[in-house]
């Protein structure tokens, strides 16, 4: 047909419902709102919690009830907001040793999160599956974790469903949907930039490669990744609340 670039797609040109909002986007080049996308945001539940979860998955089970290759929880970070016009408060957790983190990691999450209000994560099936291992291994948190999945609200099918801006290139990871719709926040120059940097400098800092400012340098590193993720969550649920206003 001579179509070699999305922009040149036509009108009568058969597409899913999602690659036609893309093209015409991108044509356009104007962000696209659905018109119930206000409707989504409005079944938040304050307090609103935004959270992220840091694992490695080794081949060989380091510890108790574990399988080759089960996730291993090592860090969290969650964003609250108490009210909607509230700054965020932020807490996180980071194990830095050699012990098994899955008790602290569990016990401190339950604490942090309370017992009401949504629970704000970017493709629910990795957290809510991590859960599930959790209260496995940990069946005295099972109750505190029912109550954590019970809460948790997907920002990427809300995102996937009812947005989409040229700058995303058909992607709707958040290191896509990020920079389109928040310019300010990046990833870009971070020492741990992605979850297989975290990995690999969670795997060092356990193992004290390096001086102590270089183990305090890796702990940083991760806590501001990991943080980065939350914020920036709550950074994309300001702009979705803007742009639908």
């Amino acid at each position: 047909m001579g179509v070699e670039s999305i922009r040149d797609i036509p009108e009568g040109f058969e597409l899913t419902d999602i690659q036609r909002r893309a093209a015409t986007s991108v044509q356009t080049g104007q962000p696209w709102y659905a018109p119930e996308l206000p409707a989504e945001l409005a079944k938040l539940e304050y307090p609103v919690f935004f959270l992220d979860f840091e694992t490695v998955n080794p081949a060989i089970p380091r510890f108790a009830g574990m399988r080759p290759y089960d996730h291993l929880p090592f860090q969290w970070s969650l964003h609250v907001q108490r009210e909607p016009t509230a700054g965020p408060e932020h807490y996180e957790f980071l194990a830095e040793d050699r012990c098994d983190p899955r008790r602290e990691f569990a016990a401190s999450l339950l604490d942090a999160a309370g017992k009401s209000g949504s629970i704000v994560v970017y493709n629910q099936q990795f957290e809510e599956t991590r859960l599930n291992e959790l209260a496995g291994w940990l069946p005295e948190f099972t109750e505190g974790i029912k109550n954590i999945q019970a809460r948790l609200w997907d920002l990427l099918p809300v995102i996937r469903n009812h947005v989409y801006h040229p700058a995303f290139a058909g992607s709707y990871s958040l290191k896509s949907v990020l920079p389109a719709l928040v310019p300010e926040m990046t990833y870009e120059g971070m020492t741990v930039a992605d979850g297989v940097d975290a990995g690999l400098a969670w795997g060092s800092l356990i193992r004290g490669v390096g001086d102590q400012a270089e183990r305090e340098r890796l702990s940083q590193a991760l806590l501001d990744y990991c943080g980065q993720d939350t914020l920036a969550m709550v950074r994309l649920l300001k702009a979705l609340h803007l742009a639908s206003a």
